[in-house]
């Protein structure tokens, strides 16, 4: 156990995987937007705040492979981490309980991939620092970091929910206490019958968000003594002080990463781009969080060969359904979005894959003319509607059940593909 009091011993997170945090899909957000190209068959991995483990423990079941490390100040995490490491075996994951300001003494050697999810925004400006220094330090030449952080404006408006929560909840002593007394209060907030007025509707939905998370999300994200949300301008000067440009986003092609195509486009070209243009992209699109991807730079972009395309795989629940009026085949998402391929070698290719999903097969073998299709399908990838992969996780070898088992003590399950499903789905 650390000596020092950390608030997530008195009350722990409750962590889940991180899907778009997984080596693989960092590695395919860098190359398809020109990064630092990453080798899958052996890398080292580290995650700063892994609390319990449960986003390490599942990639180290199934990446037998690759070399994980932990950190966390929390000591009463890093033991039921070691714990779920010991019962699972584990040889190529290993825990360390240290704060960051003190992590740099713990480590050594340096990590191809470094994943900080929850951390940037959540500590002062010192650690903060810190991280960064840690990071830039231990990051290899060609390696990438995950650094999530709340962002502004959209997280203002969450910021005022806080400010309203540690008001009302001052009085109160112990994490716990405090955090069911912010759902409770903020239930009653969200009972309310909001007018008309957009503010009025915006704030209701907040409080709403609220009631609808763990309580030890209310606590860590509402009732921390540090959360401060960054304009991306001022993150991206922040971390380029430490010799780091930014790749990707993350979850670019999840809705939580996705911004508006040709937005920043049209700002710029009609001059309207406000301290930054990505600031003003983050302003008309209500952006409350980034995950974005880094490397040191400076960085040298290099957009993807149609060689390297043809070696990714894509893997599809794309189903033909009825033409459209002008004759196109349409494709149909399990969501109820309708897609229009344009190519009729696109479309066929595509609908080999359904019957073998979650499995990809490779771009090259599948679709005839590579340079033709590259195009369309990052754009189908980009919305979210198929997937491409460098490698395929189906492949590792290593079946889910002592870690489903484990896991589904606490409702889910977590797949090869670093998905996370509830238990009820798998019964």
């Amino acid at each position: 156990m650390v000596a020092r009091s950390d608030p997530y011993d008195e009350l722990p997170y409750k962590s889940l995987p991180i899907e778009w945090a997984a080596p693989e899909r960092l590695a395919l957000a860098s190359l398809l937007h020109g990064g630092p190209r990453q080798q899958l068959d052996a890398y080292a991995v580290l995650e700063l705040g892994c609390g319990n483990g449960a986003n390490l423990l599942p990639l180290a079941y199934y990446r037998r492979h690759a070399t994980f490390v932990g950190l966390d100040g929390a000591g009463s995490q890093i033991e039921v981490a070691n714990a779920r490491r010991s019962a699972l075996r584990l040889s190529n994951l290993s825990f360390v309980a240290a704060d960051l300001a003190d992590a740099a003494e713990q480590l050594s050697g340096e990590f191809d991939f470094i994943v900080a999810h929850g951390v940037f925004s959540w500590v002062p400006d010192e650690v903060r620092d810190a991280l960064l220094e840690l990071c830039a330090r231990r990051l290899r030449p060609g390696g990438l970091l995950y650094l999530n952080y709340n962002s502004r404006p959209g997280w203002n408006l969450r910021g005022l929910v806080r400010d309203f929560l540690l008001a009302q909840t001052a009085g109160t002593t112990g994490l716990p206490t405090r955090a069911r007394e912010a759902h409770d209060c903020s239930a009653r907030v969200a009972s309310l019958t909001a007018d008309e007025h957009p503010f009025t509707q915006l704030i209701i939905n907040e409080f709403r968000f609220v009631c609808d998370k763990d309580i030890s999300f209310i606590a860590h994200e509402y009732l921390a003594a540090h959360n401060r949300p960054y304009w991306r301008s001022e993150f991206l000067d922040l971390v380029k002080g430490h010799g780091l440009d930014h790749v990707a986003d993350a979850d670019f092609s999840y809705d939580s990463g996705r911004s508006p195509e040709d937005l920043a486009h049209w700002l710029s070209e009609h001059k309207l781009t406000g301290r930054a243009l990505d600031d003003t992209v983050d302003l008309l699109c209500y952006r409350q969080m980034h995950s974005p991807i880094l490397a040191r730079g400076p960085l040298n972009r290099s957009a993807p060969s149609p060689e390297e395309f043809a070696n990714l795989l894509v893997a599809s629940c794309l189903t033909p359904c009825t033409q459209n009026g002008g004759g196109s085949s349409m494709l149909q998402h399990p969501s109820g979005c309708l897609v229009e391929v344009t190519q009729e070698a696109v479309r066929t290719g595509l609908t080999e894959l359904p019957a073998i999903w979650p499995r990809g097969l490779p771009i090259g073998a599948t679709f005839p003319d590579v340079s033709r299709a590259m195009d369309e399908l990052m754009l189908l990838q980009r919305n979210g509607l198929i997937e491409l992969r460098c490698v395929e996780p189906g492949d590792f070898g290593v079946r889910g059940g002592p870690l489903n088992r484990l896991e589904a003590r606490d409702g889910y399950i977590t797949t090869p593909y670093h998905t996370c499903e509830a238990v009820s789905e798998q019964t």
